[in-house]
């Protein structure tokens, strides 16, 4: 089951390709150290597998993370969003962006129907949230 979001704790992950993440890091002036490229990614075996998590030792920065989730909306660049319990990934994790598909969400619904609930709802947040990152800013008015 997932934790509630509430005083839940959640850890938030962007998951992309390593050269995205780095520019994205650079452009929100975050700490180089809060990006992980784990083995598969540096042999090129899952290519885009590197990853940021919020809050954590490297990045307690919740408003940066922000700044970079919306650094992948607004230009557009591949990603995944994932939650996790801090005790780690042996608790779960879940891919809260892009959505799984109606099969995959059907099995869930059959096996774990609150969870499927809770996903739901978070999709629902979540694309509430990058649809407002990407809306494009009205134009200033000028001064009379």
């Amino acid at each position: 089951m997932i934790p509630a979001q509430g005083g839940s704790g959640l850890i938030w992950r962007i998951q992309a390709a390593p050269r995205d993440l780095s520019r994205g890091i650079a452009a929100c002036d975050l700490p180089a150290n809060c990006l992980v490229v784990p083995d598969a990614t540096w042999s090129g075996m899952v290519p885009d597998a590197a990853y940021v998590e919020c809050p954590t030792f490297f990045l307690e920065d919740r408003a940066g993370f922000v700044a970079l989730l919306a650094f992948f909306v607004v230009n557009s660049l591949r990603f995944r969003l994932y939650a996790r319990a801090p005790a780690g990934e042996a608790d779960g994790l879940l891919m809260a962006y892009p959505r799984l598909d109606d099969a995959t969400m059907q099995m869930l619904r059959h096996f774990d129907p609150r969870s499927a609930q809770q996903i739901s709802v978070l999709w629902q947040r979540l694309e509430a949230f990058l649809g407002q990152i990407a809306l494009p800013k009205p134009p200033e008015q000028g001064m009379l």
